[in-house]
Protein backbone atom coordinates (compact mmCIF):
# COMPACT_ATOMS: atom_id res chain seq x y z
CA UNK A 1 0.00 0.00 0.00
CA UNK A 2 2.99 2.30 0.73
CA UNK A 3 4.29 1.65 -2.42
CA UNK A 4 1.45 3.19 -4.73
CA UNK A 5 1.28 5.82 -2.35
CA UNK A 6 5.13 6.95 -2.84
CA UNK A 7 4.21 6.49 -6.62
CA UNK A 8 1.19 8.68 -6.64
CA UNK A 9 2.93 11.36 -4.95
CA UNK A 10 5.77 10.53 -7.46
CA UNK A 11 3.37 11.55 -10.11
CA UNK A 12 1.51 14.04 -8.31
CA UNK A 13 4.97 16.26 -8.17
CA UNK A 14 6.24 14.78 -12.02
CA UNK A 15 2.74 16.30 -13.28
CA UNK A 16 2.75 19.56 -11.08
CA UNK A 17 6.68 20.19 -11.73
CA UNK A 18 6.09 19.52 -16.07
CA UNK A 19 2.73 22.61 -15.49
CA UNK A 20 4.73 24.60 -13.91
CA UNK A 21 7.50 24.21 -16.50
CA UNK A 22 4.72 24.37 -19.58
CA UNK A 23 2.95 27.03 -17.76
CA UNK A 24 6.29 29.51 -17.69
CA UNK A 25 8.35 28.24 -20.67
CA UNK A 26 9.00 30.81 -23.39
CA UNK A 27 6.78 31.10 -26.46
CA UNK A 28 8.61 32.19 -29.91
CA UNK A 29 7.39 34.33 -32.58
CA UNK A 30 7.97 32.92 -36.02
CA UNK A 31 6.83 35.17 -39.10
CA UNK A 32 3.36 35.08 -37.77
CA UNK A 33 3.05 32.16 -36.18
CA UNK A 34 3.81 31.31 -32.03
CA UNK A 35 5.46 27.95 -31.12
CA UNK A 36 7.32 26.59 -28.08
CA UNK A 37 10.58 25.91 -29.65
CA UNK A 38 13.14 28.53 -30.97
CA UNK A 39 13.16 29.12 -34.79
CA UNK A 40 15.22 30.70 -37.08
CA UNK A 41 14.76 34.80 -36.85
CA UNK A 42 12.50 34.12 -34.03
CA UNK A 43 12.00 36.34 -31.10
CA UNK A 44 11.00 35.18 -27.98
CA UNK A 45 7.80 36.76 -26.13
CA UNK A 46 6.25 37.03 -22.92
CA UNK A 47 3.48 35.10 -22.85
CA UNK A 48 2.17 35.15 -18.64
CA UNK A 49 -1.05 36.12 -18.07
CA UNK A 50 -0.03 39.39 -16.10
CA UNK A 51 -3.87 38.98 -14.02
CA UNK A 52 -4.22 38.34 -10.61
CA UNK A 53 -5.79 35.05 -9.48
CA UNK A 54 -9.23 37.01 -8.69
CA UNK A 55 -9.07 38.91 -11.96
CA UNK A 56 -8.49 35.18 -13.94
CA UNK A 57 -11.74 33.76 -12.22
CA UNK A 58 -13.59 37.28 -12.95
CA UNK A 59 -12.77 36.96 -16.45
CA UNK A 60 -13.84 33.67 -16.37
CA UNK A 61 -16.90 34.14 -14.92
CA UNK A 62 -17.49 36.86 -17.35
CA UNK A 63 -16.71 34.56 -19.95
CA UNK A 64 -19.09 31.83 -18.79
CA UNK A 65 -21.69 34.77 -19.25
CA UNK A 66 -21.11 35.98 -22.23
CA UNK A 67 -21.51 32.45 -23.35
CA UNK A 68 -24.79 32.09 -21.73
CA UNK A 69 -25.86 34.97 -23.17
CA UNK A 70 -24.65 33.93 -26.45
CA UNK A 71 -26.67 30.64 -26.42
CA UNK A 72 -30.09 32.86 -25.49
CA UNK A 73 -29.33 34.69 -28.12
CA UNK A 74 -29.13 32.48 -30.27
CA UNK A 75 -31.84 30.50 -29.41
CA UNK A 76 -34.20 34.08 -29.77
CA UNK A 77 -32.55 34.37 -32.84
CA UNK A 78 -33.84 30.65 -33.91
CA UNK A 79 -37.24 31.27 -32.72
CA UNK A 80 -37.89 34.60 -34.72
CA UNK A 81 -36.24 32.77 -37.72
CA UNK A 82 -38.99 29.81 -37.26
CA UNK A 83 -41.97 32.47 -36.64
CA UNK A 84 -40.61 34.69 -39.50
CA UNK A 85 -40.41 31.90 -41.71
CA UNK A 86 -44.15 30.52 -40.74
CA UNK A 87 -45.31 34.06 -41.24
CA UNK A 88 -44.09 34.07 -45.18
CA UNK A 89 -45.69 31.00 -45.32
CA UNK A 90 -48.45 31.67 -44.37
CA UNK A 91 -48.68 35.06 -46.37
CA UNK A 92 -47.74 33.01 -49.20
CA UNK A 93 -50.37 30.72 -48.68
CA UNK A 94 -52.56 33.56 -49.12
CA UNK A 95 -51.24 34.78 -52.20
CA UNK A 96 -51.66 31.62 -53.63
CA UNK A 97 -55.49 31.80 -52.63
CA UNK A 98 -55.74 34.99 -53.60
CA UNK A 99 -54.25 34.20 -57.24
CA UNK A 100 -56.75 31.48 -57.25
CA UNK A 101 -59.64 33.16 -56.55
CA UNK A 102 -58.90 35.93 -58.99
CA UNK A 103 -58.44 33.31 -61.87
CA UNK A 104 -61.87 31.68 -60.96
CA UNK A 105 -63.10 35.41 -61.59
CA UNK A 106 -61.92 35.77 -64.41
CA UNK A 107 -62.92 32.55 -65.87
CA UNK A 108 -66.17 33.56 -64.78
CA UNK A 109 -66.15 37.01 -66.60
CA UNK A 110 -64.23 34.71 -69.48
CA UNK A 111 -67.38 32.77 -69.52
CA UNK A 112 -70.27 35.42 -69.35
CA UNK A 113 -67.97 37.53 -72.57
CA UNK A 114 -67.77 34.24 -74.48
CA UNK A 115 -72.16 33.68 -73.72
CA UNK A 116 -72.82 37.60 -74.34
CA UNK A 117 -70.78 37.15 -77.97
CA UNK A 118 -72.58 33.99 -78.80
CA UNK A 119 -75.55 35.51 -78.23
CA UNK A 120 -74.67 38.59 -80.49
CA UNK A 121 -73.68 36.90 -82.67
CA UNK A 122 -76.82 34.66 -82.93
CA UNK A 123 -78.71 37.86 -83.39
CA UNK A 124 -76.37 39.07 -86.45
CA UNK A 125 -77.26 36.53 -88.32
CA UNK A 126 -79.84 36.29 -90.75
CA UNK A 127 -82.83 35.06 -90.24
CA UNK A 128 -85.01 32.68 -92.37
CA UNK A 129 -88.44 34.49 -93.46
CA UNK A 130 -91.47 31.70 -93.24
CA UNK A 131 -94.87 33.06 -94.85
CA UNK A 132 -98.05 32.85 -92.73
CA UNK A 133 -100.83 31.07 -93.42
CA UNK A 134 -103.19 33.78 -92.41
CA UNK A 135 -105.04 35.90 -95.43
CA UNK A 136 -103.39 39.09 -96.30
CA UNK A 137 -105.94 41.89 -95.36
CA UNK A 138 -107.88 43.68 -97.90
CA UNK A 139 -107.74 46.62 -99.40
CA UNK A 140 -109.48 49.66 -97.96
CA UNK A 141 -112.47 51.23 -100.61
CA UNK A 142 -110.52 53.98 -100.31
CA UNK A 143 -107.22 52.80 -101.85
CA UNK A 144 -109.44 51.37 -104.48
CA UNK A 145 -110.50 54.38 -105.64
Amino acid sequence: MGHRTHAAQLLFVFVSTTFALTAHAAVYRCGTSYQDTPCAGGSAIQAEDPRTPQQQREAARAAQQDAAMADALEKQRVQQEAQWAKQQQAAYKAHLAQEAEAGKEAKAKAALAAKAEAERQKALKPRKITTRNTPLPKASAALAQ
